[in-house]
C-alpha cells in the first residue's frame, strides 16, 4: 500500500489504484491516488496526526533529501533556512565549486544563500562559473555523432574525431583538476575498441 496520488507527478497520473505485474502474487494498491493535498492535510488533522516537521514548521512542500536536485527554489530557501543544514549546505556548494557543476542544471546552490558562505568561498564559487562556462565552450566543440546515446559507443572514432575528443578531454580535465587517461588518438581508440567489445560480449552472453 503507498501514499502516491495522481497530482504529484505525469508518471504517477496513469498509475492505477490496484495493479500487480504479470506473474508476482504482490498486489500494489494506492488507495489515495485519486486525493488533493488539501485533502490529505485534512485527513490527518481530522485523526489527530501530526504531518511530518518539513510540511508545517520548515515550509517545505514535500519531504526529500535536505537539498534535492528536484526541489524548487522555495523550497532550497526554505531548506537552508535551518540551522542544522548550514555545514551540509557550505559542503554541498564546496563540490560545485570544485567540480564546476551547478547543484541543478540552471542553479548554483551558492546563490540560494551566499550570507553563509565565506568571502574565500564566495571567490571559488565566481571562479567555478567561469571554468563552467570554458568547459561548456570546450564541450560544445564535440559534434552531435560522438555525443552519448543509448548503446554508446555503437562506432569507432575517425582519427579526427579521436584528436577532436582528446583535446576537449585534456583541456577540461586540466581546467577542472583531474587525472583523466585516454587523451591521445591512439588510447581513446583503443578504448572504445574495448567497450565496444565488452557490448558485443554482454550481447552474445544474453
Amino acid at each position: 500500500m503507498t501514499g502516491v496520488r495522481r497530482e504529484e507527478s505525469p508518471q504517477r497520473a496513469r498509475a492505477e489504484i490496484l495493479d500487480h505485474k504479470p506473474g508476482e502474487r504482490i498486489w500494489t494498491w494506492r488507495p489515495i491516488l485519486e486525493w488533493s493535498e488539501r485533502e490529505v492535510f485534512s485527513s490527518l488533522d481530522f485523526w489527530g496526526i501530526e504531518p511530518h516537521p518539513a510540511y508545517r514548521q520548515f515550509g517545505l512542500s514535500r519531504v526529500s533529501c535536505r537539498f534535492c536536485i528536484m526541489s524548487s527554489l522555495p523550497d532550497l530557501v526554505a531548506a537552508v533556512a535551518q540551522p542544522e543544514t548550514h555545514d551540509l549546505y557550505r559542503h554541498m556548494v564546496g563540490l560545485e565549486c570544485r567540480s564546476t557543476f551547478a547543484f541543478q542544471s540552471s542553479r548554483w546552490l551558492g546563490d540560494i544563500a551566499p550570507h553563509l558562505l565565506e568571502t574565500s568561498t564566495q571567490d571559488r564559487l565566481a571562479m567555478a562559473r567561469d571554468k563552467a562556462d570554458r568547459r561548456r565552450e570546450a564541450e560544445r566543440r564535440l559534434t552531435k555523432p560522438m555525443l552519448y546515446v543509448k548503446g554508446w559507443p555503437i562506432r569507432m572514432l575517425s582519427d579526427g574525431e579521436a584528436d577532436l575528443l582528446a583535446e576537449v578531454r585534456s583541456e577540461v580535465s586540466t581546467m577542472v583538476g583531474i587525472r583523466a587517461r585516454y587523451l591521445d588518438r591512439s588510447s581513446i581508440h583503443a578504448r572504445y575498441a574495448e567497450l565496444l567489445d565488452m557490448r558485443d560480449s554482454r550481447g552474445r552472453a544474453a
